[in-house]
């Protein structure tokens, strides 16, 4: 690979060229007028000093002829041409001399830029925390310098929570297989299997399996979300009653009825990820409320967001978990959860679908009397119009937007 400039050459050879053309132009138009001013002196000694002057005809006793004009013309012609060496080499030596002085200057202003360099070089997966401390006078290295900690900032938290989620994704994937392992073993033991250790062992291989199938299932949704095309025109009152008509089964198996009360709004976004974030709402409210409880669901919207609130009849959750059950794989009552065959995704991929439209999910009010939820998506929703800091996952920042701030 052919190797490159530096900055500083760069910057040193850019200016020399532009104090070198801007030189020679005033050397050049200096020297064309002052060999205009030489022609006129000329012009005007020759004026008063005559040729006719020195003729013959003149009175004296001495006859003196002097050619003044041919030695004043010839004068005046190595003059100028002296003048013109001279201006060419003093150009010439300013102009080096301003060159090497500025190879010097721009080094020492490309200090900082450099030091900023040799600090970015030295950062690490493992040292991501730590901000780069560059003290400059200059306030565009000190842009730069907040930017690229904003931006390392990021980074760290993106890093963070990956190897959080690989974490708690691996321990739930291995989770199943360590009770399908110790299952096999214990019967690998028995010496004199009957039938019913049979059945026993297929119906736990069977329940952990489908465990594995839910949560494999969730994880390739959540990596195909930024693949999704989110072109679709939506009414969440259709959708939301689909998704009612769906439930319907899974509500009166527990007795909870569910309500959807009169209210649209228009959206554009994925049909498939809007219901499955709907879905999952409305499921979650069923399966954590009490027996015989409701489940309400209202659309409303404002100048910007179109806004699916969920309410149920639950026990409530503790104001410490508000932002927390939104995390993957975060249970507030893990074996509850997992006798009800939940992995602890379905809340964050609501966020992340609702965060790919625009909008985010929180909890409104929740209490011993119940929980409310609000899922919000931007309307009218382009690629283009979703705000990167709502995508990186600033939730205050999404909040802020959902309430105009």
């Amino acid at each position: 690979m052919k190797e490159r400039l530096s900055l500083q050459w760069k910057l040193t050879l850019m200016t020399a060229l532009l104090i070198i053309v801007s030189c020679l132009s005033l050397s050049y138009f200096i020297s064309k007028s002052t060999i205009l001013y030489m022609d006129e002196i000329e012009d005007s000694v020759i004026t008063i000093f005559p040729k006719e002057l020195f003729s013959e005809d003149s009175s004296g006793d001495i006859e003196l002829y002097l050619d003044t004009t041919a030695n004043l013309s010839d004068k005046v012609k190595n003059t100028q041409v002296e003048f013109l060496g001279k201006s060419l080499l003093i150009t010439s030596i300013i102009t080096l001399i301003s060159s090497a002085l500025i190879y010097f200057i721009v080094g020492y202003a490309l200090c900082p830029l450099q030091k900023l360099g040799r600090q970015i070089e030295d950062i690490q997966a493992k040292n991501m925390q730590q901000p780069i401390d560059l003290k400059s006078g200059s306030i565009e290295i000190i842009r730069l310098t907040d930017a690229f900690n904003g931006m390392l900032k990021r980074l760290n938290d993106a890093f963070s929570a990956q190897r959080q989620f690989s974490a708690n994704a691996a321990h739930e994937l291995r989770t199943p297989l360590a009770v399908m392992q110790t299952k096999v073993e214990v019967f690998e033991k028995n010496k004199n299997p009957v039938n019913d250790d049979y059945q026993e062992v297929i119906s736990m291989v069977r329940t952990q399996t489908d465990r594995l199938s839910h949560v494999i299932d969730i994880l390739l949704e959540m990596t195909e979300l930024q693949s999704a095309k989110r072109s679709d025109h939506i009414s969440l009152a259709e959708l939301t009653e689909e998704v009612i008509c769906d439930l319907v089964a899974v509500g009166d198996k527990k007795g909870v009825r569910i309500t959807q009360k009169p209210g649209d709004a228009q959206i554009t976004g994925s049909d498939t990820l809007i219901y499955r974030a709907i879905y999952n709402l409305i499921e979650n409210a069923i399966k954590y409320n009490h027996q015989g409880g409701e489940v309400l669901v209202e659309i409303k919207e404002n100048d910007e967001y179109a806004r699916v609130i969920v309410s149920d009849t639950g026990a409530g959750i503790d104001k410490n978990d508000w932002e927390q059950i939104f995390e993957p794989f975060f249970r507030v009552d893990k074996s509850r959860s997992r006798a009800m065959g939940g992995a602890g995704l379905g809340l964050a991929l609501v966020r992340e679908i609702a965060r790919q439209h625009g909008g985010d999910v929180y909890i409104l009010q929740s209490s011993s009397q119940g929980t409310q939820i609000e899922l919000s998506f931007l309307l009218g929703l382009h690629c283009k119009d979703i705000c990167a800091r709502c995508m990186s996952g600033e939730t205050q920042h999404g909040q802020n937007h959902i309430y105009g701030r």
